[in-house]
C-alpha cells in the first residue's frame, strides 16, 4: 500500500506519463495550461478546465458573481498563457441543497457576464447538489480556445534553455490582500498582451505560462529541460505596494504572464510593463531549481508558492 502523503506536483507528473497514450487527435495532452485537438478541418481547438472550490480558492461568504466572474477569469487566463483566442465556455456547478436560488442566479449572472466580455459565451454545462446541507460548492469552467496568431502557433510551457531570459507582466504580490478580498477575484487575462507578445518575439519567445502558484514554482514549471534550472533577481522583481521579495514570488493568484525568451522583450505592451526577473542556468545533476539572488546571496526559492495537497506557503492556487 502507497502511503504517500499527495502532491501535485507528483500528480502531474503521473498525469502526463499517463496522457502519452492517448489518441493522435490530443496534439497536446495534459501538462500544459490547455490541452489541443487536431480536428477534420485546418481550424485547431485548444480545451482547459478549472474549478473554484468555495473556501478554498474564495472565502466561504464572498459574493457569488465574484465567485462566477473569477471561475472564468483563471480559465481566460490558461487561453492567454498559450496566446490563445477564447471561443467559448461550459460550466458545471455542485451547489451544497442550503443554497438559494437567488444565491445560484447571481453565480450564473458572474459566469455568463464575464464569459460575454471576453467572447467566451457560456454556451452550456450542468447543476446538481450535493447531497449534505453544508458540503462546499464547486465550480467547474471548461473552456475553449483557438490559436490567437495569424501563423496559427500556440505557446507552450516547454523548451526553455540555459541562457534564456525569464519574464513577467504586470506586478507581483497581496493578490489576496484586503482581509482576503484582492486582485485574485478580479484581474484582467492577458490576452492580447501575449498574442501581440507571440507576434513580437516569434520563434524567439520559447515557452509561457500564467501564475498562479507562485513565481518560485512555475518558474521551476517552466525549467523542463533536463539540468535547467533558474535564477531571479530580487531586485528586479515587480512588486506590488507593500510586497517584499518572497510575496513577490510566493503568493500566487497574480495571473500574469511568465515567459521564456532568447533576446530582450518589449518594455511595456498596451501599457502593461515587462520586467526580465531573471535567467535560465545549467544545474548539473538537478532540474527546475529555483535561486533568488539576495543582497549578494542567492536563496533557495523551495517551499514558496503554492502546493495543492501538500505544504504550501502561498496563495490558493
Amino acid at each position: 500500500m502507497n502511503d504517500r502523503p499527495l502532491s501535485e506536483s507528483e500528480l502531474h507528473r503521473h498525469f502526463d506519463r499517463r496522457g502519452r497514450d492517448l489518441p493522435g487527435r490530443v496534439l497536446l495532452p495534459p501538462g500544459d495550461d490547455m490541452a489541443m485537438l487536431g480536428l477534420e478541418s485546418t481550424e485547431r481547438l485548444l480545451v482547459a478546465a478549472d474549478q473554484v472550490v468555495i473556501g478554498r480558492h474564495v472565502r466561504v461568504d464572498e459574493a457569488p458573481h465574484a465567485i462566477g466572474r473569477k471561475a472564468v477569469l483563471r480559465n481566460l487566463s490558461d487561453v492567454a498563457a498559450m496566446a490563445a483566442r477564447p471561443v467559448a465556455a461550459l460550466a458545471t456547478a455542485t451547489l451544497s441543497p442550503d443554497r438559494d436560488r437567488h444565491w445560484a442566479e447571481a453565480l450564473h449572472a458572474g459566469l455568463h457576464e464575464t464569459g460575454l466580455a471576453f467572447d467566451a459565451p457560456l454556451i452550456g454545462g450542468d447543476l446538481a447538489t450535493h447531497a449534505r446541507p453544508g458540503t462546499p460548492d464547486v465550480i467547474s469552467v471548461t473552456i475553449l480556445a483557438r490559436p490567437g496568431g495569424e501563423d496559427g502557433r500556440v505557446v507552450t510551457r516547454r523548451g526553455a534553455a540555459a541562457g534564456d531570459l525569464l519574464a513577467v507582466t504586470g506586478r507581483l504580490g497581496g493578490s489576496l490582500a484586503d482581509d482576503g478580498r484582492g486582485r485574485h477575484l478580479d484581474f484582467p487575462p492577458r490576452i492580447e498582451e501575449a498574442i501581440i507578445l507571440a507576434d513580437l518575439l516569434g520563434e524567439d519567445l520559447v515557452s509561457m505560462m500564467d501564475v498562479s502558484d507562485g513565481v518560485a514554482r512555475d518558474a521551476a514549471r517552466l525549467a523542463t529541460a533536463d539540468g535547467v534550472g533558474v535564477r531571479l533577481d530580487a531586485d528586479r522583481l515587480p512588486r506590488n505596494p507593500d510586497c517584499d521579495w518572497r510575496a513577490a514570488i510566493g503568493d500566487g493568484e497574480d495571473y500574469e504572464l511568465l515567459f521564456a525568451c532568447r533576446r530582450e522583450p518589449p518594455g511595456e505592451i498596451d501599457g502593461v510593463p515587462i520586467t526580465v526577473i531573471g535567467r535560465f542556468e545549467s544545474t548539473p545533476g538537478t532540474s527546475g531549481r529555483v535561486l533568488v539572488d539576495v543582497d549578494g546571496r542567492s536563496i533557495d526559492a523551495e517551499g514558496l508558492g503554492w502546493e495543492h495537497a501538500g505544504d504550501s506557503t502561498g496563495g490558493t492556487g
